[in-house]
């Protein structure tokens, strides 16, 4: 954001608060097409995340056979962590293959869940693991109020 000063071609999707942290002016606001839709933001960093109750993490199996991806959900259940979200894109190298987007509700620092982790890996071909965080909490009285 502290760049689209300087680029008169270029917008943003962002909070007001960032809108005002870098004096940029509003364009459009409450922009979602139903009232309880909600944009998700993340916030990186170099330093490792210090945990929290969600993790989100991608896989992609070597190969697409039937099982590839119910072994790791089935690896991930049989230790009660529950999935909160999953979406498949393909990996755009051969048609049929995918990677999978999970978020799960446990801290990445969770032993149910390293043990998971230790199962897994060896059957997946690609294994990103991008942090745990804590979902904030939306109130949705005082939302587009």
């Amino acid at each position: 954001l502290q760049f689209l000063d300087q680029d008169h071609n270029a917008a943003a999707i962002a909070s007001e608060r960032a809108a005002k942290l870098y004096t940029l002016p509003v364009l459009a606001s409450t922009i979602n097409d139903y009232p309880d839709n909600f944009t998700r933001f993340w916030v990186l960093s170099l330093k490792p995340s210090p945990g929290g109750s969600h993790t989100s993490l991608a896989f992609s199996p070597p190969a697409n056979i039937p099982g590839s991806l119910s072994k790791p959900l089935q690896v991930f259940a049989s230790r009660g962590i529950n999935l909160s979200r999953i979406e498949s894109r393909p990996t755009k190298r051969l048609l049929g293959e995918y990677i999978f987007f999970i978020e799960l509700e446990s801290d990445l620092y969770a032993p149910l869940f390293k043990a998971a982790l230790e199962e897994i890996i060896p059957d997946q071909e690609i294994l990103k693991i991008f942090g745990s965080y804590t979902l904030i909490t939306v109130d949705n009285s005082t939302v587009n109020s």
